[in-house]
């Protein structure tokens, strides 16, 4: 580290004596006792010019002791005699000065008598009390009005543009869910049972709180802590796996409920923050904006299935394990998600996180409040994504689409005339990748809609309605 930081630079002038000061002779040049030669004070004011961008010292150069003149003997006068007396001097009245400061006087109470105006009249005829204006309480709104009260122009989607509102809204509404599991025997070892830390939010003041279907799939005790630091057992109501979306119910009423926002209105760009117990730091608030919409991608519970969650926002609010479950909100302090998956190659956060959006979470929680199932629509395929090297190897049409391996009989699918080996390529006019697109596409419908499918059967592109149903129980897959 550099000792000198902080420190003033030395002075740029001589460093073997003190600097010289203001009508100081004993500086180089000057002597009280003789002054320069008229021939060489050119010479000492130009080496005394100060350089571009250095200023000198201003020097305070005194008058110098006037030489009293005595007169000689005037001619013809006897020496010794005392000289004549000097003719009389008729005394000169001097010029009075008083009408110029007069007019110096006159010209600066013109100046302040003008600005007093000007501070009296301008804000007047903007409607502006002139007072308020002096006592600094006129701030400028969004529409570019002046008014009494201060403004903080946001934008109408963001919200607030600071953080801590947000959070001071949200944490009291957000629990930290701790979960020991059954134990997991296999034929070598009786198994132990394990713990897993996760989050919730307080859905309904009677003690409802959502979370992800993985926080406590295979839980056989749920303890949920408040942000007040108050420890409470918990049951599960339900939970849908093909949404990743669970209840849980503590006894306890009069909690703080989240608001819950419309996930349908986010935009790309926006503010969100995101709040939970991420590895079990609990009330941790993190903050970012809406990287994507309607993402789709798989998610592995602990039994080692995957399953596909689609329609997913993406953010890259700081999300890692332990935040699943917990609160994604829009710069107005609402619920717009529940977190619940993390794109990482590292275990940690990457940038890249996934919420479910809060529409959904809100209509498979209500339906499991009320004890109905939560219904899913259902196509009745099943298949996996062509890729170029699996076209090549089996002589395929297309290098992208979502290969039929099954169709379910008396399934929508089968009424509609599709079959196993042909290649959908498009639902509702959107077009279709990997056999993910299909899933996805389906899921953005409720049963009975009708979908537009567009494929290929052999080299021949086909069109097809089907009639969605829905899903039964004993089905994985689309």
């Amino acid at each position: 580290m550099d000792d000198s930081h902080g420190q003033a630079p030395p002075p740029e002038g001589p460093v073997d004596g003190a600097s010289p000061r203001p009508g100081d002779y004993s500086a180089p040049g000057l002597s009280r006792d003789e002054g320069a030669p008229a021939e060489t004070q050119g010479e000492t004011a130009a080496a005394a010019s100060p350089t571009p961008g250095h200023e000198s010292p201003a020097l305070s150069l005194e008058p110098v002791a006037e030489h009293v003149f005595q007169p000689g003997p005037m001619p013809g006068q006897p020496a010794g005699d005392p000289p004549p007396a000097p003719p009389p001097i008729t005394p000169f009245k001097a010029k009075r000065s008083g009408g110029r400061g007069r007019i110096f006087l006159g010209s600066v109470a013109a100046g302040i008598i003008g600005a007093l105006l000007a501070l009296l009249v301008l804000p007047a005829a903007f409607g502006v009390n002139p007072y308020d204006l002096v006592r600094g309480k006129v701030k400028i709104n969004q529409s570019g009005k002046t008014q009494g009260t201060t403004v903080t122009p946001t934008s109408p989607r963001q919200g607030v543009s600071d953080v801590t509102g947000v959070a001071r809204a949200v944490t009291p509404s957000v629990v930290n869910i701790d979960v020991r599991t059954a134990p997991q025997s296999t034929p070598f070892s009786p198994g132990q049972s394990e713990q897993g830390v996760g989050s919730g939010v307080i859905y309904t003041a009677s003690g409802y709180i959502i979370t992800n279907n993985h926080v406590v799939a295979n839980a056989q005790e749920i303890t949920v802590n408040l942000a007040s630091g108050e420890e409470l057992k918990a049951r599960k109501v339900g939970a849908d796996p093909e949404n990743d979306i669970a209840v849980v119910k503590v006894d306890k009423s009069g909690l703080p409920t989240i608001e819950v926002g419309n996930s349908d209105d986010l935009v790309v760009g926006e503010l969100v923050v995101a709040v939970g117990s991420p590895l079990g730091f609990e009330q941790t608030v993190t903050a970012g904006i809406i990287s994507a919409l309607h993402r789709a991608t798989g998610a592995s519970s602990q039994s080692g299935q995957t399953s596909l969650l689609t329609d997913l926002i993406q953010t890259d609010a700081s999300i890692n394990p332990g935040n699943s479950g917990g609160a994604l909100c829009d710069g107005r302090a609402r619920l717009v998600g529940i977190n619940g998956v993390i794109a990482t190659r590292s275990g940690g956060s990457q940038g890249i996180g996934f919420a479910i959006p809060v529409n959904t979470a809100k209509s498979v929680a209500d339906a499991l409040i009320a004890g109905r199932p939560v219904s899913h629509a259902y196509l009745g395929v099943q298949g996996q994504s062509i890729s170029e090297s699996i076209a090549s190897k089996y002589s395929l049409p297309l290098s992208e689409g979502a290969y039929v391996t099954r169709v379910v009989p008396g399934s929508p699918a089968d009424k509609a005339g599709i079959k196993a080996g042909d290649i959908i390529v498009g639902v509702d006019g959107k077009p279709v990748k990997t056999i993910d697109d299909v899933i996805a596409g389906v899921r953005a419908h409720a049963v009975n809609d009708k979908v537009a499918i567009t494929y290929y059967s052999g080299t021949s592109k086909k069109k097809a309605t089907a009639t969605l149903q829905e899903k039964p129980t004993t089905v994985p897959n689309q």
